[in-house]
Parts: C-alpha cells; structure tokens; sequence
C-alpha cells in the first residue's frame, strides 16, 4: 500500500541523489547525509514512508 505521491517520490528521489552526492565529498557530512539519502531514496523507490503510517499522513491518491 502506497502512501506517497507520485511527484513527492519524484522530490524525494532528487534530494536523496543530491545527498548521497554530497555524502561522497571530501568536505560533506558524510554519515548523515549518507544515512538520509538511503532514506529517501528507499521510500521513493518503495512508495512508503513509515512516518507518514505512524502520522496518518498519505499524499497518494486514493484507489
């Protein structure tokens, strides 16, 4: 069951490419953003979010 939009996993999977970038650099925080674009990344591939479950939060259209 998805609970995220199509043009939210759009966002989400831009901001998690730009963060594992960032993760790659000398100078980034490497740990965090890493462990965030992983994140972001496996829910805009899955189409779930668990904060949205435990919120009761769902930008998917219903089917």
């Amino acid at each position: 069951m998805s609970n995220i939009g199509i043009h939210e996993r759009l966002a989400r999977a831009a901001i998690a490419f730009a963060l594992l970038y960032w993760a790659m650099t000398p100078l980034g925080p490497t740990l965090a953003a890493g462990y965030g674009g992983l994140f972001l990344l496996a829910t805009a591939i899955v189409g779930w979010c668990p904060w949205y479950k435990s919120f009761g939060s769902k930008t998917a259209k219903q089917q």
